[in-house]
């Protein structure tokens, strides 16, 4: 069966047409998607950002699930 990437942006699901062989590699390509957001996040915190700026770059994390597809 092979699976594809949703991602949630903002809280709608976008599709990306991102189809994996198996869930397992679903998953990791969602979770190497939240890491970079992670970094990035941490970065312009390190770098010395606004809260108004780190909030709204907390408020806009990506996130994804797997579904099969068709």
């Amino acid at each position: 069966m092979k699976w594809m990437l949703v991602v949630i942006v903002m809280n709608a699901p976008v599709k990306t047409d991102l189809v994996y062989g198996s869930l397992a590699e679903c998953l990791s390509a969602e979770a190497q998607m939240r890491q970079e957001w992670a970094d990035h996040y941490g970065q312009a915190k390190k770098a010395g950002a606004p809260a108004e700026t780190l909030g709204l770059l907390s408020s806009q994390v990506t996130k994804g699930t797997c579904v099969p597809a068709k």
